[in-house]
């Protein structure tokens, strides 16, 4: 008899983000209850963890308001230069459709 194979669930970017801010804002065992609560793995958060650059360890629930805005800064930032990148490749593209008229 074969096994059945098991549905994968894929998190949104969004909603990666929404776990990561939980376990930010419950600070010691979080993560633990992140997996409770959400029914992600705890070796599925710490992988997003690290490709975040382990936001979710930095501002635990004792940190500074003023290191969580930075923190923000720094994610509009990055999040800015992909929209602005993404926009030049949708001019170029304009560019190149008009000129074809």
């Amino acid at each position: 008899m074969a096994k059945a194979k098991r549905k994968v669930k894929r998190y949104s970017a969004s909603e990666k983000k929404e776990i990561l801010n939980f376990i930010t804002k419950k600070g010691r065992g979080g993560q633990t209850k992140a997996v409770a609560k959400f029914g992600v793995t705890a070796a599925t958060i710490s992988s997003w963890r690290l490709k975040d650059g382990g936001s979710g360890v930095k501002a635990a629930k004792g940190a500074s308001k003023e290191l969580r805005a930075v923190e923000e800064l720094a994610s509009l930032i990055k999040e800015i230069s992909t929209v602005e990148a993404r926009l030049e490749k949708l001019k170029k593209a304009y560019q190149k459709a008009k000129a074809r008229l």
